[in-house]
């Protein structure tokens, strides 16, 4: 039983950890390709740290050619994902990829008043998982191909069956960055800051009256993240899932003034069809 994870086209930049696998790819014949597909509905932040919710419907992909190349959700958890399995065993796992962090609008929330549009990301990055029995431990680093920076992450998973049908996943992560990939998501240009700045100078009700500042984040730790899922198997090849993930941002990305929300929490409902 396997369920895709959603794949963000536009919409997210921060991971969402919804996938599960009970086959092992070193007991299961290995087909030429496999694919999921389906659609999901997710209540999210507007953007990381907003304080505006949104619901969005998007799609669920993840299709793999062979057991070893695979196009869907990113392995990082940045964004959808192109990649390979450089390694690929019941319990260990190296991959290569190219991933992107979903362009930003200011539209997206008050907190992004005079910001303007962020252009998407592409970040270069590898993997590697280590499995032990229903649990797998996981760490990643990708590197902007742009203005991006340089993410860290950590992760820690476990799966368990829950009779024939039903199959429950928890996720525990952290992501760190560098300085240029805190202020890619984080920070506030002098440009951007005089915008703001006339924007509250003209009672812009979107923003108070220290929110006009340059905002130059340091790296560090970036956010702590904790999901967990629920999947239900109608057929063999139909699955019902939902999820949900609550995120923790750091102080250094907490301190913005794009931040209105440290903590934030992102749910939804899916249907896959495998095929």
């Amino acid at each position: 039983m396997r369920f895709p994870t959603i794949l963000p086209v536009v919409l997210l930049s921060v991971p969402v950890f919804v996938g599960a696998q009970t086959d092992n790819p070193s007991t299961t014949s290995t087909k030429l390709w496999s694919s999921n597909i389906g659609i999901g509905s997710v209540v999210m932040p507007g953007y990381a740290g907003s304080d505006r919710y949104r619901i969005r419907t998007v799609p669920m992909i993840q299709l793999e050619f062979k057991d070893r190349v695979y196009l869907g959700s990113s392995v990082s958890g940045v964004g959808g994902g192109l990649g390979a399995y450089l390694m690929r065993t019941s319990s260990l796992s190296w991959s290569a990829e190219l991933s992107n962090a979903g362009r930003r609008r200011e539209s997206y929330g008050d907190g992004l008043a005079g910001m303007g549009t962020r252009s998407g990301g592409l970040l270069m990055g590898t993997n590697a998982s280590y499995r032990v029995r229903s649990t797998t431990l996981g760490a990643g680093v990708s590197v902007g191909l742009r203005n991006e920076g340089v993410v860290g992450s950590l992760n820690a998973d476990t799966k368990k069956q829950l009779g024939k049908r039903m199959i429950a996943g928890v996720t525990t992560g952290a992501t760190f960055s560098n300085h240029d990939n805190m202020a890619f998501e984080f920070g506030v240009s002098p440009a951007q800051a005089a915008r703001r700045q006339m924007l509250i100078a003209t009672g812009d009700p979107r923003l108070s009256a220290n929110e006009g500042g340059v905002y130059a984040p340091k790296g560090g730790f970036k956010q702590a993240q904790v999901s967990t899922s629920l999947g239900f198997l109608i057929t063999n090849r139909t699955t019902a899932m939902a999820f949900a993930t609550g995120t923790h941002l750091g102080s250094e990305a907490a301190a913005s003034p794009l931040v209105r929300q440290r903590n934030s929490i992102m749910g939804g409902l899916g249907l896959a069809f495998g095929i």
